[in-house]
C-alpha cells in the first residue's frame, strides 16, 4: 500500500504538466478534476481529516467505497482543514503553484474564505476559476442548496422522462453532476486556451447544475415559446420519430430501435416484411407515421416480440437497421467489441484488488490518458508529499498534524521521514 513517503506515478496523458486543484465534495466538481486527471493533468483533490463524503456512500468493499475509487482515481489527495487560517494558508500557497482551482461549494462560501477569484488573480493572476453550483453564482436562487436531484427536476429534464401516464422521472446515477462536470472541463480548456492569448491572464467559470442539462432538451424551450407547446412524458417513444421505442423479445430481452430518418424506416418495415408500407405514401415520411404512431409502434412490438433478441437482431443486421440490445452492465462488460475495444480496462488496487473500470475518455493517439491507480484508501495519502513540494519541513508538517490542521497520521509520516534523516 502506498504511504505518505510514497509519490504517486508519473502522469501521462495530453494534459500532462496542468496542476488542478480540487476542492469540493459529492459529484460535480470532484467528476471534471476526474476527467482532468485522466488526461494527465496533477489533480491535487483536497478533503477534510475526517474524510470526503464519497468515502462514505454505495457499495463497499472491506470498507473501501467503490464510488470513491472512480471519482478519485489518478489523483494526489490532501486532507487539511480550510476552515482553519493555517490550512488556507496552505491552499493559498497550492493555487500559487496551479493552473485551475475547481470549487462547488455554494456561492460565496470562497469568498468567506478570502478566496474569491478577484484576490485570487492577486496572487497568481493566470489561474482559470471555476465555479459549480445548484443554480449558479448569481440569480434569486444562487444561495440555495442544489444537489444534481434538484437540477434534474428543476431543468425540465424530470417533467419529460418516464411513461406518458407515470410520474417524473429522475435518472439513478448523478447525471445532471456528470452533464456540468464535462461542462466544466471544456470550460476550463477553453480558459487555458484563451489564457494563451491574452498575455496569460486566467478566467472564472460559472457552471450551475441545471442549465448544462436544460442544454441537452434540443427544442424544448423554442417549441414553447414559438408554439407554446410543453413536453411532456412519451416514454421511449419520441414525439418526432417513429418507429422509435424499447421492445421486449420472446426471450425477455430489449431491443432498441431509433428511425429519425425516412431511408432507416424503410428499411426496418423491409427487415419485419412490411416492404409495402416503403411504396405507402401514408409511411413514407416521419409527419405521416406520426399520425399513425400507435399503428406504426405495435407492428414494430408485435414483430419484435414473436422473436428471441439474437434472432431478431440478426435480421435487423442484415436490412442496416439501426437498432441495438438494450445491456444490463453484466452484457456490457461481457461483450465482445466491448472487449475488442477494451473499454474496460483492469486496475491492481491495494485494497480492493485487480477490478474492471471504465477507461479514459476520449482516446488520443499520441499522448494518451492512462487509469493509473484508483482512489487511494487513506484520507489524505498524499499530504505529506504536497507539503514537501511546498516547501515545508518535516517538522513543519507533524506541528500542523498536531494542530489538526492536518490528519494526526500525517505528523507519524513526517516523523518517520525526519528519523530516516537522522533529524531525531
Amino acid at each position: 500500500m502506498m504511504t505518505d513517503t510514497e509519490t504517486a506515478p508519473q502522469a501521462e496523458g495530453p494534459l500532462k504538466g496542468l496542476r488542478v486543484i480540487e476542492i469540493g465534495m459529492l459529484f460535480a466538481g470532484p467528476l471534471a478534476g476526474t476527467t482532468l486527471a485522466d488526461m494527465g493533468a496533477d489533480v491535487i483533490k483536497i478533503e477534510h481529516p475526517s474524510g470526503d463524503e464519497v468515502r462514505k456512500l454505495g457499495e463497499k468493499i472491506d470498507g473501501h467505497s467503490l464510488w470513491w475509487s472512480v471519482t478519485s482515481r489518478n489523483k494526489r489527495v490532501v486532507a487539511l482543514d480550510m476552515k482553519s487560517p493555517e490550512g488556507r494558508d496552505i491552499v493559498f500557497k497550492l493555487l500559487e503553484t496551479a493552473d485551475v482551482l475547481i470549487e462547488n461549494f455554494r456561492p460565496c462560501r470562497m469568498a468567506e474564505w478570502g478566496m474569491d477569484y478577484a484576490s485570487l488573480r492577486k496572487i497568481n493572476p493566470g489561474l482559470v476559476l471555476a465555479h459549480i453550483s445548484g443554480y449558479g453564482q448569481s440569480g434569486l436562487y444562487s444561495k440555495r442548496p442544489g444537489l444534481g436531484t434538484l437540477a434534474e427536476a428543476f431543468s425540465g429534464y424530470a417533467h419529460v422522462t418516464g411513461l406518458e401516464d407515470g410520474p417524473p422521472t429522475l435518472p439513478s446515477y448523478p447525471l445532471a453532476d456528470s452533464v456540468a462536470a464535462i461542462t466544466a472541463v471544456y470550460s476550463i480548456l477553453a480558459a487555458i486556451y484563451a489564457r494563451g492569448r491574452n498575455g496569460g491572464i486566467g478566467d472564472e467559470g460559472d457552471i450551475s447544475l441545471y442549465e448544462p442539462l436544460l442544454s441537452l432538451t434540443g427544442p424544448m424551450v423554442i417549441n414553447y415559446t414559438k408554439t407554446g407547446a410543453i413536453a411532456k412524458r412519451a416514454g421511449n417513444r419520441a414525439r418526432w420519430s417513429t418507429p422509435r421505442n424499447t421492445y421486449r423479445t420472446r426471450d425477455d430481452r430489449w431491443i432498441a430501435v431509433s428511425s429519425a430518418a425516412d431511408s432507416a424506416a424503410m428499411r426496418l418495415f423491409k427487415a419485419i416484411g412490411r416492404e409495402d408500407l416503403t411504396r405507402d405514401p401514408n409511411w413514407q415520411t416521419n409527419p405521416e407515421r406520426l399520425k399513425r404512431l400507435e399503428e406504426c409502434d405495435t407492428l414494430v412490438a408485435d414483430w419484435i416480440a414473436a422473436r428471441d433478441q439474437k434472432e431478431a437482431l440478426e435480421q435487423f443486421e442484415k436490412f442496416d437497421v439501426i437498432a441495438g440490445p438494450v445491456y444490463d452492465v453484466e452484457q456490457l462488460v461481457n461483450d465482445p467489441h466491448v472487449q475488442a475495444r477494451e473499454t474496460m480496462v483492469e486496475v491492481a488496487d491495494p485494497k480492493i484488488g485487480k477490478t474492471m473500470v471504465q477507461d479514459v475518455v476520449p482516446r488520443f493517439t499520441n499522448a494518451p490518458g492512462k487509469m493509473q491507480w484508483l482512489g487511494v484508501d487513506q484520507i489524505g495519502q498524499h499530504t505529506a508529499d504536497v507539503m514537501r513540494e511546498l516547501g515545508y519541513s518535516d517538522e513543519q508538517i507533524s506541528k500542523l498534524a498536531h494542530q489538526r490542521v492536518l490528519p494526526a497520521r500525517t505528523a507519524v509520516a513526517a516523523g518517520a521521514r525526519a528519523a530516516a534523516r537522522g533529524l531525531t
